[in-house]
């Protein structure tokens, strides 16, 4: 009986764990879980972690018993993630923040990939559209094909949320909880260089804009005293490079000139995708 109840625990586990770090985000938790939920059953579990939010959080994660939460206090999102990763069942990792959520049959199409014995990668991202604080469309944002040295010189890095993971690369490589706000870059730099990326030409996920993202002060380039500095460290530790000191004029021109030549070729790889799949969502017909 040991033997069968092993075995049924094992064939039993969810294929996808999605991961959400939450502090006072309560008024979004509901759509973010909906947006995880499949069509089939058992091969999904979703684990919250919520940092004792005082908003509604608990009051939502009530209606929802399905979900596994952990509710105490963390360091920031860094350590929570890292909680969920070591706790999460399946073999793969989505990353999904609590205030964003999945476009509709992602999980299915995910799962579908995972089921059809063709993965050849440790990390799957999709593109982006950004929503506001009513889930209104605002814009799609097109993903390139990541490469390493493109967050290397400091210009890209893949999308963290909404991006599916093989769970022993998160285990074996955690999140450094000394960084906040770009831990992902952290991560993508100490660890991406080992890993097959893979990028799906499909909208994944919805991003919310809020004042709260990280994203929202890049785009604007209104970066916090905590955002900068983490930065200048990424391009000391990564880079040899500090922006803070007296580099030779030759490195500062070398630097700048790489990140130009990256964010044009990251231009044309959009352009391309944004072809690509207006093509198969508008396929021109044949001619008889």
């Amino acid at each position: 009986m040991i033997v069968v109840g092993l075995l049924f625990s094992y064939f039993m586990r969810p294929l996808i764990s999605v991961v959400s770090a939450s502090w006072n985000q309560g008024r979004y938790l509901a759509e973010c879980h909906r947006s995880v939920l499949s069509s089939q059953d058992g091969l999904v579990e979703h684990i919250v972690i919520d940092n004792c939010s005082d908003d509604e959080t608990s009051e939502v994660l009530d209606q929802f018993p399905e979900i596994i939460r952990i509710i105490e206090k963390d360091r920031g999102q860094s350590e929570a993630l890292n909680k969920g990763f070591a706790m999460a069942k399946g073999e793969w990792i989505l990353w999904l923040n609590v205030d964003d959520f999945l476009l509709p049959g992602v999980i299915d199409k995910m799962l579908k990939i995972l089921q059809s014995g063709n993965v050849h990668f440790d990390l799957l991202y999709g593109h982006t559209v950004f929503v506001d604080a009513a889930s209104r469309m605002i814009r799609t944002v097109y993903q390139p094909i990541w490469h390493y040295w493109m967050t290397a010189i400091g210009c890209y890095a893949a999308p963290s949320t909404g991006s599916l993971y093989r769970r022993r690369v998160l285990v074996e490589n955690p999140l450094d909880e000394n960084f906040h706000m770009i831990m992902d870059t952290e991560w993508m730099l100490r660890a991406g260089r080992q890993l097959k990326i893979r990028r799906l030409n499909d909208r994944t996920v919805s991003f919310r804009i809020d004042d709260n993202k990280t994203a929202d002060h890049i785009q604007s380039g209104e970066l916090t005293p905590r955002h900068r500095s983490e930065r200048e460290a990424l391009s000391k530790d990564y880079l040899n490079y500090d922006e803070n000191e007296d580099s030779s004029l030759a490195g500062r021109v070398l630097i700048r000139l790489a990140r130009k030549c990256t964010r044009l070729w990251i231009l044309g790889d959009k352009f391309i995708s944004k072809i690509s799949l207006f093509k198969l969502i508008f396929p021109t017909r044949k001619s008889e």
